[in-house]
């Protein structure tokens, strides 16, 4: 069974910007197939290769702009890792020059079409000395074509941990990163933003770009009769990605600004996942 049906994707590609909603991908056990994710059989599909996530937290003073590369990775195989014995279990990490040069290049040209000083790659090359290695030395390699951008480099590790540091989080400004800890970063920045039901994703590639959500479908709300609870902001956030990309901007504001104005002064209630809150 195909994440995406055949018939499904050839609809898809006869449009160029897509708005997607949350989707849920099955775990071992789960009462539906153990099938491969849609979000990255589409983005394999459409070679969206750049999934990018602003996440603003003006009291805080930050502005953030993340680069995640969303073809290669951890996840280039999705599911089709391989049960070599019952005891051992292999899955694939893949790293290209190109695929790595042109999220790498994007991210530092969002930093020069800004005004942005700033750049920050985030890898573990210290251990995975090939593959991230390899992310890490094509960023050296393009940084010397944007003398005007400073570029540093972290560790995932210590990065997560420098997200949440007051005295450090708001000098950082644009990250880009391999898929695996571009996914986990920007869901850690969209928590402190207030939740991964407030930040919208941008993914874009040569002919297509698709527009969405950043967390997945909650059936378990549905299940728990809170449907009505779930947060709509993810999909607010992602519409207006969207009409930036199409050059409609100040509507893109508009609906930017509804959102800051609901979520930072306008805010009644705090809610939370459990089963006595929402999301």
């Amino acid at each position: 069974m195909k994440a995406i049906p055949d018939e499904v994707l050839e609809e898809v590609k006869k449009c160029h910007v897509l708005l997607k909603g949350p989707t849920t991908t099955p775990r071992k056990g789960d009462k539906w197939p153990n099938i491969e994710s849609a979000n990255v059989s589409m983005r394999r599909e459409l070679d969206l290769f750049a999934n990018v996530r602003p996440v603003k937290v003006s009291k805080f003073g930050i502005d953030w702009m993340f680069f995640r590369e969303n073809t290669e990775g951890a996840y280039v195989l999705g599911s089709k890792g391989i049960n070599v014995t019952d005891d051992l279990s292999v899955d694939f990490k893949v790293i290209t020059s190109q695929g790595a040069e042109r999220i790498i290049r994007l991210a530092f040209d969002y930093a020069k079409d800004n005004a942005i000083n700033k750049v920050t790659v985030v890898t573990k090359a210290n251990i995975v000395k090939t593959t991230d290695g390899k992310f890490l030395a094509i960023a050296e390699k393009v940084a010397k074509d944007y003398p005007s951008v400073e570029w540093d480099d972290w560790y995932i590790d210590i990065m997560t941990a420098k997200l949440i540091d007051p005295a450090r989080r708001s000098q950082f400004k644009v990250f880009v990163a391999p898929n695996l800890y571009g996914d986990i970063i920007t869901d850690e920045a969209a928590q402190i933003q207030g939740g991964v039901g407030t930040a919208g994703s941008a993914n874009i590639g040569k002919r297509y770009a698709m527009f969405e959500a950043i967390h997945g479908s909650a059936p378990r709300m549905v299940e728990e009769g809170r449907a009505q609870y779930a947060n709509p902001s993810s999909m607010i956030k992602a519409a207006s990605l969207l009409l930036n990309h199409i050059g409609f901007q100040e509507l893109s504001k508009k609906l930017d600004m509804a959102l800051d104005i609901s979520a930072t002064y306008e805010k009644k209630v705090i809610l939370t996942g459990r089963p006595d809150g929402a999301t």
